[in-house]
């Protein structure tokens, strides 16, 4: 049950594309399904000058264009609790119109209302919204028994040292009760039953070490390219994009030891012991270890300079410096425009053939463990057998299941505003988290121009 206390959703950049394709769309399934607080209100802020109704019509119109399949009643119903103020991030005025406008709906219920203020722009702004919220006394509104949140969007800066002076920005601001560093990714249902999967079955918890485990690979497949977002993507690239935190949290959470408890600082905490353990990538061994491309046709896009030596593509391998992870390659890759859209973690196990199933006499293959995240969750093991008629020949078989859907499955974007709501800080990031990860993808960033940026044909695999 979400917090019954009146709530204020303020969206910054509340007319932007992950507005309209996201938030808006969360919002409502959240709203239709009961799910937000029974007494809420929905502001959103942007340069676009319009009125309260001309945003409304707005909200209305990138529901119909996203068909997401509800009433135009429930439609019209949801749209009438949004309110706008127009003005600009780095406009102090803008911010005092923006109070009022909270305050105004605080001065019809007759209560102080919580605030949940979500940074849907551009990592650039992010700074300049910190100090403004703050000095408005907009994120500070509210009497004991009542709470003002902060959700920002990744990246959490572009290296160690602008993720650092923003984390001590944000933290001479904010308190980190009131801090929601959002990786939406670890969101996903098929990401969290990473956790059942390896801790809730003896098959997978026994051998999950370096003296069983030869190697794992953790992929992130794109079917579709930049496409519009030249502007944003160009000065960010695949590694800042998913590789800094979708895939090194999918790393954490495929080696983190058993948390004490279920706790989000349990889980946060052990999370974190892994991305600290990770060995840097120095000057020695980025060229064994680092490969960047880019799709040809990138630089014709629209917001793309002719010379962009952007990625949209990467692959690295890092190693674990702990007892348990010594000397296990893990292989990152992720990159745009290839054959399929798909999430796979392969977890591959050494040999154990001996005796009359030594590997010169039999066609052992290394037993591997397959986590499918998308675009559909299930599992493949793969064993050996005997293969049928004389002797004791082998042959792979593979054990697979697709894991099934609730009947109501909650969206990424809905968990983490609906968990926001109710202050559970499990699947967000925290401080050493976000410093941890910086800290080893900028070992990277810091070598890696000197990797030739290979070009790969759209639809194919990425670079050879």
């Amino acid at each position: 049950m979400p917090n019954s206390q009146p709530t204020q959703i303020i969206i910054l950049g509340g007319s932007g594309d992950l507005a309209k394709r996201k938030l808006i769309p969360a919002l409502i399934d959240l709203y239709t399904h009961r799910k937000l607080p029974s007494v809420f209100s929905v502001v959103g802020l942007a340069r676009t000058p319009r009125t309260s109704e001309e945003y409304q019509t707005f909200v209305g119109e990138s529901l119909h264009t996203h068909e997401h399949g509800h009433s135009q009643e429930d439609i019209e119903t949801f749209c009438s609790h949004f309110t706008y103020v127009s003005g600009s991030f780095d406009d102090v005025q803008s911010y005092e119109d923006l109070k009022k406008a909270v305050l105004a709906f605080d001065e019809k219920q007759g209560v102080c209302t919580n605030k949940l203020f979500y940074l849907a722009v551009p990592p650039e702004y992010y700074e300049v919204i910190f100090t403004n919220l703050h000095n408005s006394g907009l994120s500070d509104i509210c009497s004991e028994g009542n709470w003002s949140r902060i959700l920002v969007e990744k990246p959490f800066g572009s290296n160690l040292e602008t993720a650092q002076e923003l984390d001590k920005t944000l933290s001479s601001l904010f308190t980190e009760e009131q801090i929601f560093r959002i990786d939406h990714y670890l969101a996903k249902e098929a990401v969290q039953n990473i956790l059942s999967f390896r801790f809730a079955n003896t098959l997978l918890r026994s051998p999950w070490n370096n003296e069983h485990i030869k190697e794992v690979s953790i992929k992130m497949h794109e079917e579709i390219d930049i496409q519009d977002r030249g502007n944003f993507y160009d000065g960010i690239g695949a590694l800042r994009d998913v590789g800094q935190n979708h895939l090194l949290q999918l790393l954490a959470l495929i080696a983190m030891e058993e948390p004490a408890s279920f706790t989000a600082t349990d889980i946060r905490t052990e999370r974190a012991k892994v991305l600290e353990k990770l060995v840097p990538i120095t000057s020695e061994t980025v060229h064994e270890q680092v490969t960047r491309g880019q799709y040809e046709g990138y630089t014709t896009t629209n917001g793309v300079p002719e010379d962009s030596k952007t990625e949209t593509f990467f692959k690295f391998t890092t190693y674990i410096d702990n007892e348990t992870w010594g000397g296990v390659p893990f292989h990152i890759e992720a990159g745009k425009s290839m054959p399929e859209r798909s999430v796979v973690i392969d977890i591959t196990f050494k040999d154990v053939a001996s005796g009359p199933f030594e590997t010169q006499t039999c066609n052992t293959v290394e037993n591997k463990v397959t986590l499918v995240l998308s675009p559909e969750q299930t599992m493949h093991i793969t064993l050996n057998a005997k293969q049928p008629g004389h002797g004791y020949q082998l042959e792979s078989q593979a054990l697979s299941f697709a894991c099934k859907k609730a009947g109501e499955e909650i969206d990424a974007y809905e968990k983490v505003l609906l968990d926001c709501i109710m202050g559970d800080h499990t699947l967000f990031t925290q401080t050493d988290e976000v410093l941890a990860s910086w800290k080893f993808i900028t070992s990277i960033l810091e070598n890696w121009e000197t990797v030739p940026l290979q070009t790969y044909q759209k639809g194919t695999a990425g670079p050879v």
